[in-house]
């Protein structure tokens, strides 16, 4: 199985950036299409955090022939497990990554079931109207065709990243990225093993930048219990992430038609067993806590 590379730099570093009040800007080829969470500061600026949908951190990963694994994927018969709303949140991003991965591999077919349980969670967290039938349709009419699903599961996540947006659902928003990138991760990471996948592994880790420009934007809604317990239980993948060996080479930014940038280079994160031990331990034990169900939070 071979996923398409969607982001073509080496995201040695996913951006999180100041913008002066200037209507201009200027991306990565391949962020094009990754949404961004905007928050004003004052008349003049503002902070703009670019997070990638679970296709784009899977396909930016998975560049060579890997045989995935479906055995890793959440079962959809945990989902009626879920019966709060910060444990249906969180899953429902869990099920969107797992959709992802499971429409990347050639001899799967359990998307229709998949996406039925993302609709599932969506109504239960009033996410209404984004999975239709014609959605359905689509998917049934291209479940070969598997670019043709990646395709899908990037607008199912941007189409509903964009509603809670507009809907002042930010906290709801940071609960259901806490699951899909989690579980992006966790899938990635198991999926290989040390000795045969450095370069894959590299990419693994340099999802650092994409969990850091998560943590940022997720820290300013930690007003709502739900998203301060989740950042509680993320801390320990936090910590770790932040205690990375980095080695450092020179950015080039090169600019091709309609105005991309390519950018290359920069920091890159030290990969060594030890860590990748580290780092699939500590993954593992966040999305296993985050899969279970919730305790209720008094």
């Amino acid at each position: 199985m071979k996923m398409k590379l969607i982001i073509v730099c080496n995201l040695l570093v996913i951006f999180l950036f100041v913008q002066c009040s200037s209507d201009k800007k200027e991306k990565a080829r391949g962020t094009s299409e990754t949404e961004e969470l905007t928050q004003n500061f004052g008349d003049n600026e503002k902070v703009l955090y670019s997070l990638p949908s679970p296709d784009e951190i899977l396909s930016e990963i998975f560049i060579d022939e890997i045989e995935l694994k479906p055995e890793y994927v959440n079962p959809a018969t945990n989902a009626l497990n879920y019966v709060d709303l910060k444990s249906q949140s969180i899953n429902l991003g869990v099920y969107i990554s797992d959709f992802a991965y499971l429409g990347a591999i050639e001899s799967n077919t359990d998307e229709l079931e998949y996406l039925r349980v993302i609709r599932d969670l969506m109504d239960k967290v009033n996410l209404y109207g984004i999975i239709n039938e014609e959605m359905i349709d689509r998917i049934n009419s291209n479940m070969m065709v598997k670019d043709s699903l990646n395709k899908i599961s990037q607008e199912l996540y941007y189409e509903m990243t964009e509603l809670l947006e507009s809907t002042d659902r930010n906290n709801i928003l940071v609960l259901i990225s806490t699951g899909a990138i989690i579980e992006a991760l966790y899938l990635a990471i198991n999926n290989i093993d040390f000795d045969h996948s450095g370069d894959v592994i590299q990419k693994i880790f340099d999802q650092k930048f994409v969990f850091d420009n998560y943590y940022e934007f997720a820290s300013q809604f930690t007003d709502d219990i739900y998203v301060k317990t989740v950042l509680n239980e993320l801390s320990p993948l936090k910590d770790m992430f932040d205690h990375f060996d980095f080695e450092e080479s020179d950015i080039e930014v090169t600019e091709e038609e309609e105005s991309f940038l390519i950018i290359e280079g920069g920091k890159q994160v030290l990969v060594t067993k030890e860590a990748y031990l580290g780092f699939r331990e500590n993954v593992t034990n966040v999305r296993t806590l985050l899969i279970n169900i919730s305790k209720t939070i008094n």
